[in-house]
């Protein structure tokens, strides 16, 4: 009797509370409100990738109504220094992608050890021993490789056919790849261009050239600079920074950055460039009468080139590390692996999409895979590094651009700041 009294009283104020809703009486309980993750990577910026993330977010909200993505879109000049102006307020976006080893050092990034431990092993043997030691700092591990960037050789095939020369049979040699140039080169036009802006950009692609002509730029526990100590290093710096000096690269390279590059390249200014894939997709963006009309060779000398590593970092100032490392996962997933390749020209990481269609399919992104084997990883591990790319091999190149007869000093005088900063850590 007294179990059914208090149902009959249950039902009576549902229905009473059901009609005092209906009549806007009664509030009906509040919804949460979405958590919201910032997002903070340069290559937000970039036309080939905007359409993907954009897609990303689209799906991954809709997937997990709880959160909200706010992309933060900052030039790749200004990346670093808006992240660590953040981080030192204590208020960086929560998924980040930048210089690992310096920014854990630092202090900005929080440890990923334990949502990784969590995962099934098939999700850890996505990635190779590798990749993973390169995502790692001081034996914690700091960040999900995304994707990645391996530096080759792209030309323009109908420059090349009217120069002469074989777009299937690229030069291998730095002394066939000079003579490219030369033959490449004519009134406004020419073979390639020389990168001295200030980005990183520049850093890379000079250490293209030191890698390939067998040099090395520091010591095996990087202790020591060695841009003028070794040989080669500064004969590879010297052949690269004299192309501008022959004539043989566009003008003005204290300016020319990655997207000035591919602009150059997109107008058919310059015949050749050194870039990584998604360089590819920019060109078409920029002109799509380019589409089909590019070729790609390796790094001349020895082979060996560099492959950028961009991996998904949640920074320390997160409150909601949960919902970012979810936001993580979704990003490594395979379909957006095959988008980025597909769309942004942005090679994966993962070791098991070698034979996705959307990969084998393409001779260009084979080629560059090919290519790729001779890769060594980029940024390179040490906590000065995000200072050392940007800036201060960045202000040598500058320098010597525009003093070509101190080349060998004002190397000289970077080993000797870069090994007292190597140190002084």
């Amino acid at each position: 009797m007294i179990e059914t009294t208090r149902r009959r009283l249950l039902q009576v104020s549902a229905v009473l509370a059901a009609a005092l809703l209906a009549g806007g009486l009664l509030a009906a309980p509040a919804q949460a409100e979405p958590v919201t993750l910032q997002w903070q990577t340069a290559n937000l910026t970039e036309p080939q990738f905007e359409p993907v993330w954009k897609a990303m977010i689209a799906e991954f909200e809709a997937a997990n109504p709880d959160v909200h993505i706010e992309p933060i879109l900052v030039a790749r000049k200004d990346d670093w220094t808006k992240f660590v102006t953040a981080s030192q307020a204590r208020r960086a976006p929560c998924v980040v992608q930048e210089d690992l080893a310096t920014a854990a050092y630092d202090g900005y990034l929080m440890p990923l050890d334990k949502f990784w431990a969590a995962e099934p092993p098939a999700f850890r043997a996505a990635y190779s021993d590798d990749i993973m030691a390169a995502m790692h700092w001081k034996g914690a591990l700091y960040g999900v490789p995304i994707w990645g960037g391996v530096f080759a050789e792209i030309y323009n095939t109908d420059m090349l056919k009217a120069a002469g020369l074989d777009p299937a049979h690229p030069p291998t040699t730095i002394a066939e790849y000079l003579d490219w140039m030369r033959k490449l080169t004519k009134p406004g036009q020419w073979g390639t261009a020389v990168l001295g802006g200030p980005t990183d950009t520049t850093t890379r692609v000079l250490l293209t050239w030191i890698w390939a002509n067998g040099g090395e730029a520091f010591n095996a526990d990087m202790t020591r600079a060695t841009f003028a100590a070794n040989p080669k290093t500064l004969e590879a710096i010297k052949t690269y920074l004299g192309l501008v000096q022959q004539g043989l690269a566009a003008p003005s390279p204290n300016t020319t950055n990655y997207l000035e590059q591919t602009v150059l390249f997109g107008q058919g200014k310059i015949a050749a460039m050194r870039s990584a894939y998604w360089a590819i997709a920019k060109v078409a963006v920029d002109n799509p009468a380019m589409a089909g009309k590019m070729s790609v060779g390796p790094v001349p000398g020895n082979g060996a080139t560099l492959a950028l590593l961009s991996p998904a970092s949640i920074s320390s100032s997160c409150k909601y590390p949960d919902q970012a490392w979810k936001f993580i996962k979704f990003q490594a997933e395979k379909k957006w692996a095959l988008e980025r390749a597909r769309v942004s020209n942005w090679m994966p990481l993962r070791n098991d999409m070698t034979h996705e269609p959307e990969i084998a399919q393409d001779p260009l992104l084979q080629r560059f895979l090919e290519i790729g084997a001779k890769a060594r990883s980029y940024p390179l591990p040490h906590p000065a590094w995000a200072e050392i790319g940007t800036v201060d091999i960045v202000k040598a190149v500058q320098r010597a651009l525009l003093e070509p007869a101190q080349t060998d000093q004002i190397f000289r005088d970077l080993d000797t700041l870069l090994t007292k900063k190597l140190n002084d850590l």
